[in-house]
C-alpha cells in the first residue's frame, strides 16, 4: 500500500517544461485573438489574467492539494488579484481605495442593469467578464495538465473560446491565422503527450532511447503538424458551402444563438464587426465579411409625415453613414472633417432646399443604444446635439454621418427635418455627365489591380444602355437576377478576388457584396457612386383593416436589427445622390416616369388625367343640358320614347370614351386624386381598384389564385412566389390541377419569355378557379369542415 501511494504521488506531482510551455503559449493565442478584436479598450488585461491564473494553476497542480481546496485557493487568489488589476481602468492619479471603489461602483450598476435585461452601457462590464472566463480557463487547463496529463480537458476550453470568438469577429481574413495557429500548437502538445506516454512505457520495458532520438521524433511531431495545418487550410472552400453542411451547422449552432441573444445586453458596450462604436453597426470601415450580427431586437421607430405622392420617395432608406474608398477588402472614408453641431442652427450644412421637399421624422429609439443618428438620404437638421463629420473635398462639403453627444439610450427621441427628393426617370436619364471636380476626384477610385473580369462584366451588362441611369439600371437588374441572396456566405477561398468568386462562381452574396459589386462596376465605367450605408425602411405599422399604412399617410416604420442594410447611391448631376437596390431579397425601387411619358404608348399619367377629367361633366344636370330635351315629358309613354334613346346614346358614349381615353384605367387614379386633394381618408377599396387597373390582363388572371387562397383562409404572404402560390391552392383544390396550372404556366410566360401569352386560355382558367372556390367557400358556410 506504501508502494502504491507513492506512486501515486509521483504521478501526481508529474511535470514538463515542453508541455507546459506549449499550453501556456495556446493559452496566451486565444487571449491574443480576443485582443486582437479590439471590441473595447483594456481588453489586453485579459492576457495578464490568463498568464496568472496559468501560474496559479499549474503550482495548485504540482501541489498536494486536494480538488475542494485547489478551488477554494484558486478562488480566493481571484478575488485578490483581479480587482487590483481592474483599477487599470480607472484614473491612476486616483488613490488606490478610490480606484477599488470605482471599479466595484462600476460592477455594480453593470450588473443591476445586465440581470434587469438592459442594455449595459460600460465596456469595463465585459472586460471583467472576459477576465473571469479567462482566469477559470487558465487556471483550470493548466491544474488538469499538470495534476491529470489530461490533453482534452486542457484544451477543449481554450478552443471553444477561440470558435466563439471567430464567430463574432469574422471580418479580416488574416485572423484566421490565429485559428491555424491554434491548431498547430494544440497538435505539438498532443504529440509531447503522447511521447512522453510512450517514453514510460519504453522505459517500463527497458527500451533504450537516445537523446538524437527524442530531437528526431520531436521535429517529425512538428512537421506533421504543419502538413496537416497545410492540407486543413487548403480545402477546396467550396466543402463548407454544401446545403446539408449549413443545414447541420445550423441545427448544431441553434442553442447557442439563442444563448447568444440572451447575453446580449451584456456586449451592447462593444464596438461591432464592422468597426462601430458601442451599439452601432458601422464604424469608420466596412469589412464584406461573411454576414452581420442580426436580431429581431428593435433599433428604432419612425414617423414619417404626411406627403403626396409626387413628393415621397419610391422607399424609406434610414441612411447611417457613406464610404468613398475601397481596398483590400474593406470600405473606408476618407478626407473627413468633423464639424460640432447645435440644434439652434438650423440648416448648418447651407443646403439648397430648392425643387425638394423640407419633412420632419420622429425617430424613437427601442432596445438598442447608439450615437449615430439615422436619417433620409438628407438630412439638413437634427433635434440632438453633437457633431457632423463632412467629407471636404474642393471645397465642398459632403456629410457622411451625424453623431449624437451623449449618446441616445432606450426610449429617447430625436427629431430630423430632411430634404426628399422623387426624380423621374427623364430627369434621371437627362442628368448628363458633367460631374464636378470634387465628385469626379473622390468618387470613381478602384481599387489597385481592379479585376480585369469584372470590369468586362460591366461593360458587357451595360452594353446597350446610353445614359448612366440606364446603366445603373442595368447593373441593378443583373445582380438581382444572377447573384442569390444569402445572409451568410460560405469562407472565401484564399489568394481570390471575393468579388470575383461572388459574382462568377459562388454567386451568392448579402447587401454588401451586391452594393460594392454595383458601385465597383459603375466606377469602371467612370460613372460616380458610394457605399452607404444603415437600415431598410422596416415595417410599416397595420391598420385595423387590414391594409398597410405605407399606403396612406402618415406613416410609423419599426426598424429592427435584420433591416441592417448597405445599398449603391449613384450620383447624377443636379439632382444629387440617389438610391439604387441591387439586393435580391429587397423589393426592387420603382421610379416614377416623366409627365409627358405614357403608361401604354397612349394613355397620359395622372397629372395629365386630371386636366381632361375636369373637362368630363360629372353633373347629370350638366349632362342633360347638352341633349334635346324639347317637347313634352310629363306623359309616360314620351317619357319612355326618350329614355331608350338617351340609354343607347349614353352606352355609345361610354364605350367610346373607355376606348378613346382609357377611362377604366384612368378614373381609378383621378378618385384618388381628387379625394387626396379634400384632405379625407382615402378608402381602401379605391386604393385597391387603382392597383388593379394597372395589372396586365395575364396578372389579373393571375389575382384568381390569390383570391382562392384568400377565400379558403390561406392568403399567401408577401414574400410567396407564384410558384409557391399556385402549389399551395393545387394542395387545397387538387381537381383544379389542370387550371391552375394553365394559369401559372402563361403567367411565367408572360413574365420571362418573349412569347406573347395567351390571355384567352388563361382568363378562362381564372373563371373556372373563382367558380370552384365560391363553390368550396359556399360548402364550407354550410358543412362547416375545413378544406385543410
Amino acid at each position: 500500500m506504501e508502494k502504491l501511494h507513492s506512486e501515486q504521488s509521483q504521478q501526481s506531482r508529474w511535470w514538463d517544461w515542453a508541455a507546459i510551455g506549449l499550453l501556456f503559449i495556446l493559452l496566451q493565442t486565444v487571449a491574443s485573438r480576443l485582443v486582437a478584436t479590439t471590441w473595447t479598450p483594456f481588453l489586453s488585461l485579459v492576457q495578464t489574467f490568463s498568464s496568472i491564473g496559468f501560474a496559479i494553476g499549474m503550482a495548485l497542480g504540482y501541489s498536494r492539494f486536494q480538488r475542494p481546496t485547489v478551488r477554494w485557493l484558486t478562488f480566493f487568489y481571484m478575488v485578490i488579484m483581479l480587482p487590483l488589476q481592474w483599477t487599470l481602468v480607472i484614473d491612476q492619479h486616483a488613490s488606490l481605495e478610490e480606484q477599488l471603489s470605482s471599479v466595484a461602483g462600476r460592477l455594480v450598476f453593470s450588473t443591476s442593469d445586465f440581470f434587469a435585461r438592459r442594455p449595459v452601457q460600460d465596456p469595463f462590464f465585459f472586460v471583467a467578464v472576459m477576465s473571469v472566463a479567462f482566469w477559470i480557463i487558465s487556471s483550470w487547463a493548466a491544474f488538469t495538465l499538470v495534476r491529470n496529463q489530461n490533453y482534452l480537458g486542457s484544451v477543449l476550453p481554450a478552443a471553444i473560446g477561440l470558435l466563439v470568438i471567430q464567430n463574432y469577429d469574422n471580418g479580416p481574413v488574416s485572423r484566421l491565422w490565429f485559428l491555424a495557429f491554434f491548431a498547430f500548437v494544440a497538435l505539438l502538445l498532443l504529440g509531447r503527450l503522447q511521447f512522453l506516454q510512450n517514453k514510460r512505457s519504453w522505459f517500463e520495458r527497458r527500451i533504450f532511447l537516445s537523446p538524437d532520438n527524442s530531437v528526431d521524433l520531436t521535429s517529425s511531431m512538428a512537421i506533421a503538424a504543419s502538413l496537416i495545418i497545410i492540407v486543413a487550410w487548403t480545402i477546396p472552400a467550396s466543402i463548407s458551402g454544401l446545403d446539408s453542411f449549413s443545414r447541420t451547422w445550423n441545427r448544431i449552432t441553434q442553442p447557442w444563438q439563442e444563448f447568444s441573444n440572451k447575453m446580449e445586453n451584456a456586449v451592447s458596450a462593444l464596438q461591432s464587426s464592422t468597426g462601430g462604436r458601442g451599439g452601432e453597426f458601422f464604424g469608420s470601415n466596412l469589412s464584406l465579411g461573411r454576414g452581420f450580427p442580426l436580431s429581431d431586437v428593435v433599433m428604432f421607430q419612425v414617423k414619417a409625415p404626411s406627403l403626396l405622392r409626387d413628393e415621397k420617395p419610391p422607399r424609406y432608406y434610414w441612411r447611417g453613414r457613406v464610404y468613398d474608398y475601397f481596398s483590400k477588402g474593406q470600405w473606408h472614408t476618407t478626407g473627413t472633417v468633423r464639424e460640432d453641431f447645435s440644434p439652434e442652427n438650423t440648416n448648418p450644412l447651407n443646403a439648397n432646399t430648392e425643387d425638394k421637399t423640407l419633412a420632419r421624422f420622429v425617430f424613437y429609439t427601442g432596445k438598442a443604444t447608439f450615437s449615430m443618428l439615422y436619417s433620409p438620404s438628407e438630412p439638413v437638421w437634427v433635434s440632438r446635439p453633437g457633431s457632423i463629420m463632412l467629407s471636404s473635398t474642393g471645397g465642398k462639403n459632403d456629410p457622411v454621418f451625424w453623431n449624437a453627444q451623449p449618446v441616445l439610450l432606450s426610449g429617447e427621441t430625436y427629431q430630423v427635418d430632411a430634404l426628399l427628393s422623387n426624380p423621374n426617370t427623364e430627369q434621371l436619364r437627362g442628368a448628363g455627365t458633367d460631374y464636378p471636380d470634387w465628385i469626379k476626384n473622390k468618387y470613381v477610385q478602384l481599387p489597385d489591380g481592379f479585376s480585369p473580369r469584372i470590369k468586362e462584366l460591366a461593360k458587357e451588362v451595360t452594353a446597350g444602355a446610353e445614359t448612366p441611369y440606364d446603366k445603373a439600371n442595368a447593373i441593378t437588374d443583373y445582380l438581382r437576377k444572377t447573384i442569390q441572396y444569402s445572409a451568410t456566405i460560405s469562407e472565401i477561398p484564399r489568394n481570390r478576388d471575393p468579388l470575383e468568386w461572388i459574382l462568377f462562381e459562388y454567386k451568392k452574396g448579402y447587401c454588401v457584396y451586391y452594393a460594392t459589386s454595383e458601385v465597383l462596376m459603375l466606377r469602371s465605367l467612370g460613372i460616380p457612386a458610394r457605399m452607404a450605408v444603415g437600415f431598410a425602411q422596416g415595417t410599416a405599422v397595420t391598420t385595423e383593416r387590414g391594409v398597410p399604412e405605407q399606403e396612406l399617410s402618415p406613416t410609423t416604420y419599426t426598424v429592427l436589427k435584420r433591416n441592417a442594410h448597405a445599398w449603391p447611391e449613384v450620383y447624377f448631376p443636379g439632382v444629387g445622390w440617389i438610391e439604387f437596390e441591387p439586393t435580391a431579397n429587397q423589393i426592387p425601387l420603382s421610379r416614377p416616369l416623366p409627365r409627358q411619358d405614357s403608361v401604354n404608348g397612349n394613355n397620359p399619367l395622372p397629372q395629365d388625367l386630371r386636366k381632361e377629367a375636369d373637362q368630363f361633366p360629372t353633373d347629370p344636370n350638366q349632362l342633360d343640358k347638352g341633349l334635346d330635351t324639347t317637347g313634352q315629358t310629363d306623359t309616360p309613354i314620351k317619357l319612355g320614347l326618350y329614355l331608350l334613346p338617351l340609354l343607347i346614346f349614353l352606352v355609345t358614349l361610354t364605350v367610346f370614351l373607355s376606348y378613346r381615353y382609357a377611362l377604366p384605367a384612368r378614373f381609378p387614379v383621378f378618385l384618388h386624386t381628387t379625394i387626396e386633394r379634400t384632405g379625407i381618408e382615402i378608402p381602401t377599396w379605391v386604393i385597391r381598384w387603382e392597383k388593379w387597373v394597372k395589372l396586365s390582363p395575364i396578372e389579373r388572371a393571375f389575382e384568381s389564385i390569390n383570391f382562392g387562397l384568400r377565400q379558403l383562409d390561406q392568403p399567401a404572404a408577401v414574400h410567396i412566389t407564384p410558384i409557391e402560390r399556385a402549389a399551395k391552392l393545387t394542395r387545397i383544390l387538387p381537381n383544379e390541377a389542370d387550371n391552375i396550372k394553365i394559369l401559372l404556366d402563361e403567367h411565367q410566360t408572360s413574365l420571362y419569355t418573349s412569347r406573347i401569352a395567351d390571355v384567352t386560355q388563361a382568363r378562362h382558367a381564372a373563371l373556372d378557379i373563382r367558380k370552384q372556390v365560391i363553390l368550396e367557400r359556399i360548402r364550407y358556410l354550410f358543412s362547416g369542415k375545413p378544406l385543410h
